[in-house]
């Protein structure tokens, strides 16, 4: 049986971080695998087709792939995500486009054109699915956005969220860390997760509720309000995937111990 992590990279998500925390420790058995576009999309038989051509290959990174994880005989997939407060994605989506803007990219325009307050109601009213539920999307139907996410779309980002092998938190970090190297172990024994911040965007030193305070204060009370409203899946999504990370970490023997090792490794 063939094991293979698979990164489900989404954007500002904490992703750049994983990706080194991997490159760290597969090397050359790690590859980064997406298309040329950056709105494409990589199917589960093209990344099948790649691993039987490359069975080196032990981890995998992507922008471009999307749930649900392949199933195929000789192969036992471990896949990876991070959620995020949806709010502090945006921001933080909003601080990287400003600091490496992408040509051609109409999102990374407005950055470059707008403040933060003024970014957010020009992206609402043009570009909304870039902040309407995008998480809930992403995992429900695969990034597809014919229409504003509903229950039935939480529902299936929920059930997908709980299968994740890996599930993770970006204000839960060290415990999504902690309980997600527990449970791959057995898989991948050895594994070193003490990686620091990579590509991080704006503040994350400060505290969440603080960074959302001038957001708020940015936009506005009317558009964050829009925002908030656009976003109550998502929320509600985190709400259930913080949950599941604390169930995940309580888990884990010694866990305790095993965080404050975690923590003094990345502070030296």
């Amino acid at each position: 049986m063939r094991f293979v992590i698979l990164h489900y990279h989404l954007f500002k998500n904490a992703g750049s971080t994983i990706e080194n925390m991997l490159d760290r420790n597969f090397g050359e058995r790690l590859c980064r695998l997406d298309t040329a576009d950056r709105d494409g999309r990589l199917s589960n038989d093209v990344l099948l087709s790649y691993l039987k051509d490359n069975p080196h290959i032990e981890a995998v990174s992507s922008h471009h792939l999307r749930h649900p994880v392949p199933a195929a005989p000789g192969f036992l997939f471990f896949d990876l995500c991070f959620l995020r407060d949806p709010l502090d994605r945006i921001r933080s989506i909003y601080d990287y486009l400003r600091e490496k803007p992408s040509a051609g990219d109409p999102l990374s325009d407005l950055a470059e054109t707008w403040s933060l307050g003024e970014f957010i109601p020009r992206v609402i009213e043009a570009m909304p699915h870039h902040v309407n539920d995008v998480q809930v999307n992403l995992l429900a139907n695969a990034g597809d956005y014919d229409h504003p996410p509903a229950e039935a779309d939480l529902y299936r980002a929920t059930k997908r969220m709980l299968e994740t092998s890996w599930l993770g938190v970006v204000d839960r970090f060290n415990e999504s860390i902690v309980g997600g190297q527990n449970l791959l172990d057995p898989a991948f024994p050895g594994m070193v997760c003490a990686v620091p911040p990579v590509n991080a965007s704006g503040g994350l030193d400060e505290a969440l509720q603080l960074r959302l305070s001038k957001l708020e204060k940015a936009c506005g009370p009317r558009v964050y309000s829009d925002l908030v409203r656009l976003n109550t899946l998502d929320c509600e999504l985190l709400r259930k995937a913080r949950a599941e990370v604390t169930r995940r970490f309580n888990l884990v023997p010694n866990r305790d111990a095993r965080l404050r090792s975690l923590e003094r490794q990345l502070q030296t």
